[in-house]
């Protein structure tokens, strides 16, 4: 392969480094609820429910996001809805300056959601579109380390203003990756491929030509042009076809599956999670959740190294049976050990267990997996699909673990969260075909048939 100027390859950084600000805002929408919520309750008065509903507000408000934006990405262009999903973040943030009751809290983070809805389709197709084919992975995978950085970010913001007791203060932060997005998109340009199938051919080639090596511009626009005439968009009815049927019913599993590990439950109520097994302080819950932020972000770096060298079913079956072993842990810590410094200490321990093992599995392996499994005319239906279900069950679990929680107890929450991921984990190793370094159209040629005509063939 002919290698490219490096200016060019550094303009393709920039770009990434640019659009992956989208997961930092993200990330921190996700993260900043944790240090945010206990000081809520000291200046606008929330009952139990009130406090879960205004939690798994940010997960309902993607579900709209996520709905819209695939469709509106098509009409209006991928740097649009970015520009537009920062508008979104900035309204949300602006609300919550004015806010003094549960009704305008809860319509802030439902505004925060759809933006995090938004960004969530829209930068990773911007990503991989702008992108080369032999950059386009680390492009998109920057998506997920931004993420988890802003998860990071998000913790130590709230770590800093503990001490004063300003949640507003936490949101306000956001402002400033969200300025950066929103100003740096106004000068990076659409995707030639978008461009491209609504006729603009020769904008479409400019941006190419400083993107791409110039004996490289007409094969590029040739493949690019021969894609948009032969893709054939699958219909719903396509996808719930009898020969897709055992694949989408393995993504579906996993999507779900992968919020019932108890993933954002962690991240969104890590210092109530300290607090209830003996941390006494708020300071000091906030100190134990900026690490738990840290291990999410480093593991989330050895998953990325790894994932094209050890395979996505390894990486998940290693990440998934990591969390069972964690929750079975933490569910015998809280039922061994008195509440207090003790238990606190060993609670952490499992907490930092269970993030590192969430991470390099489930946390970079799960949507890669899924879009990897059904053919190439109802992949995207199909990624939209798990989207939307992981969506809900991530807002269900977000808005009714204080009440479970207090019902059947820490312990028992944590057993459920085991079972679930028992499952995921067996469904990884005996159902999930391992996809690394195949072409995407040979994995449903070859492990459908196995999975639908021989069952005890293909889980051995």
């Amino acid at each position: 392969m002919t290698s490219k100027p490096s200016y060019m390859q550094w303009l393709i950084y920039a770009i990434t480094l640019c659009a992956g600000l989208g997961g930092v805002l993200y990330g921190y929408d996700i993260g900043v609820i944790s240090g945010a919520l206990p000081l809520m309750q000291k200046s606008i008065a929330l009952t139990l429910v009130q406090q879960e509903i205004i939690v798994g507000a940010v997960l309902a408000g993607s579900l709209v996001g996520t709905l819209l934006a695939g469709s509106a990405a098509d009409r209006f262009g991928r740097r649009t809805m970015i520009l537009i999903a920062c508008i979104v973040f900035t309204l949300g943030v602006c609300t919550i300056f004015f806010t003094h009751q549960f009704q305008t809290l809860l319509f802030s983070r439902l505004l925060l959601g759809v933006g995090v809805g938004i960004i969530s389709v829209v930068v990773p197709l911007y990503l991989t579109e702008i992108a080369p084919a032999h950059l386009r992975g680390r492009s998109v995978t920057a998506f997920q380390i931004f993420l988890t950085f802003g998860i990071l970010l998000a913790y130590v913001v709230d770590l800093f203003f503990t001490h004063v007791g300003d949640w507003r203060a936490m949101f306000a932060i956001i402002l400033i990756p969200t300025a950066i997005l929103f100003f740096s998109m106004l000068f990076l340009p659409e995707t030639p491929r978008w461009l491209m199938s609504h006729g603009k051919m020769d904008l479409a080639k400019d941006i190419l030509c400083k993107l791409r090596p110039a004996h490289l511009v007409q094969i590029e626009i040739d493949c690019i042009l021969e894609g948009v005439k032969n893709t054939k968009r699958g219909t719903w009815k396509d996808l719930f076809a009898k020969q897709h049927m055992s694949l989408l019913a393995v993504s579906l599993i996993i999507a779900i599956c992968n919020q019932f590990t108890g993933i954002n439950v962690i991240l969104q109520y890590a210092p109530m999670v300290m607090k209830a097994a003996g941390i006494s302080s708020e300071l000091a819950a906030m100190m134990a959740t900026v690490g738990i932020g840290a291990v999410n972000f480093l593991a989330t770096l050895i998953a990325l190294a790894l994932i094209d060298y050890v395979g996505r079913k390894r990486l998940l079956m290693v990440g998934t049976g990591g969390v069972v072993l964690a929750n079975v842990y933490l569910a015998l810590c809280s039922v061994i050990l008195p509440v207090g410094p003790s238990q606190s200490v060993f609670v952490l321990f499992g907490l930092l267990v269970y993030i590192a093992s969430f991470a390099i599995g489930p946390g970079v392996i799960v949507w890669l997996a899924i879009s990897e499994l059904l053919p190439t005319k109802v992949r995207g239906k199909t990624v939209a699909l798990c989207l939307f279900v992981n969506s809900v069950a991530a807002t269900m679990l977000s808005s009714t673990f204080l009440s479970i929680q207090k019902a059947i107890g820490m312990s028992s929450t944590y057993w459920l969260f085991a079972g679930f991921t028992l499952i995921y984990f067996l469904v990884a190793k005996y159902l999930l075909p391992e996809t690394n370094g195949k072409e995407l159209e040979d994995i449903q040629k070859k492990h459908e048939p196995q999975i639908l005509s021989t069952p005890k063939e293909a889980l051995s």
